[in-house]
């Protein structure tokens, strides 16, 4: 009888390690080493932590959110919501209310450069779910007056397919006249794609040309659960890709890289786009790509092993950088990475069982990137899953991708910063 039981255990599991096993395009990678979070990061960070002691809550019709469109001076918000609206918010009162429907869910977004009633911004699905099948992921823009979304771009051209990565690169950045740009209007079904997930953006200060981020891009492709095999895996599909308006084109700006989310540009003293900051969020990393000059196609790390997934980036008058901490580096994640043996059973789990950190956090570097300015991490019983910092004039806004978030979650800027350096230059 207790062969018997012993055989029968066994041959369940072996079904449901047949009936469970990941898709084709998630394979195991080689092992990722991250080392001791950096100490020039440990070394700005509180004693306290100053969200769970300063944080504080309007707004609480807003369910939880990507991203937050500040105009303060208007003395409006908007927040593009979990629930896939985009939600307009009164700064005065402290009431919010769904201001339109759009296309899937709506992420990362910016406002239009010297148009503050448009807003650009990125539409995804979430959880790996088909949602509506006649709405597509891509980039987007509403017309706060009237309220309607048009669509900027759902397609992309067929991207060249993967190489590997120059010497020193840890992707491939397509630079200066080889972008291959191609007209929005001429793309079809044999010469693209439909966008697969459009992650977060970024607006050329001039507003002409916008470059979003596709994390990855096969069949299913979505933000929340539908992402985490992916970010198990540390695939390199991740894509940056650019628009540029006044031509009417669309073109690869760079690939091969590990789950390229956030977007942050970094302009010459001419006012134009001279490289580019990106997130590596499940790697923990932050690279920047350089766009034109004498480094143009090349990449570096500018910080990597991070207490904290880097998500979106955003920056202050001052040119400081906030980076949102959507989940703390755990013990097991850092394991993990490191022991890839063990995603052949991690990719078979609920995402219930999974490991996933509740703390989350902010960190602040200077307009370089290169010198950390503040770093705290929450244990997420304020907030959670800290998407972005958005600096507003007096305070911080804190978007939570939490569905269960309720309202506009905002911070005083933390007084550790009264001292720090202050600079309209930007890099």
């Amino acid at each position: 009888m207790r062969l018997r039981a012993v055989l029968a255990v066994t041959a369940c599991l072996a079904l449901w390690w047949v009936a469970t096993g990941p898709a084709a395009h998630h394979t195991i990678p080689l092992p990722y080493v991250m080392t001791a979070p950096p100490a020039a990061v440990l070394a700005v960070r509180p004693e306290r932590d100053d969200i769970a002691y300063t944080v504080t809550r309007t707004a609480f019709e807003l369910p939880g959110y990507d991203d937050v469109v500040l105009q303060e001076d208007r003395g409006r918000a908007f927040a593009t919501g979990v629930d896939g609206a985009i939600w307009q918010i009164d700064l005065t009162t402290g009431k919010a209310k769904p201001l339109l429907d759009v296309p899937l869910m709506p992420a990362g977004a910016r406002a239009v450069p010297n148009d503050p009633d448009r807003l650009l911004f990125c539409a995804a699905r979430y959880g790996g779910g088909q949602d509506n099948p006649t709405q597509v992921p891509g980039v987007y823009e509403l017309d706060v007056t009237t309220p309607a979304a048009d669509e900027i771009a759902i397609r992309v051209p067929h991207p060249p397919p993967a190489t590997t990565p120059p010497p020193g690169n840890e992707g491939t950045i397509v630079a200066g006249g080889a972008r291959h740009e191609v007209a929005i209007a001429t793309l079809t079904e044999d010469n693209s794609r439909p966008i697969a997930f459009c992650n977060d953006l970024d607006v050329s200060a001039d507003g002409r040309r916008i470059y979003f981020s596709e994390p990855f891009a096969y069949a299913g492709a979505s933000m929340g659960p539908g992402a985490v095999p992916e970010a198990i895996t540390l695939g390199t599909n991740g894509r940056l890709w650019r628009i540029d308006r006044a031509r009417g084109t669309i073109a690869l700006v760079a690939q091969g890289y590990t789950f390229l989310d956030g977007v942050l540009l970094e302009d010459d003293a001419d006012g134009n786009e001279r490289s580019v900051l990106i997130t590596e969020t499940p790697k923990f990393r932050i690279l920047r790509l350089w766009l034109s000059g004498p480094r143009a196609g090349e990449d570096e790390i500018v910080w990597e092993s991070l207490p904290g997934m880097p998500d979106g980036l955003d920056r202050d008058a001052a040119g400081r950088i906030w980076v949102g901490l959507y989940g703390e580096r755990t013990a097991a994640l850092t394991w993990a990475h490191a022991h890839p043996w063990i995603k052949r059973l991690l990719l078979r789990l609920p995402l219930a069982l999974l490991p996933v950190p509740h703390a989350t956090g902010i960190l602040v570097l200077d307009p370089t990137a290169a010198t950390p300015l503040y770093h705290v991490m929450h244990d997420g019983s304020r907030v959670r899953e800290i998407s972005v910092a958005v600096p507003g004039v007096e305070r911080l806004y804190l978007p939570s991708f939490a569905r269960s978030n309720r309202g506009l979650v905002t911070m005083p800027y933390p007084a550790a910063l009264d001292a720090a350096p202050a600079s309209d230059q930007r890099p």
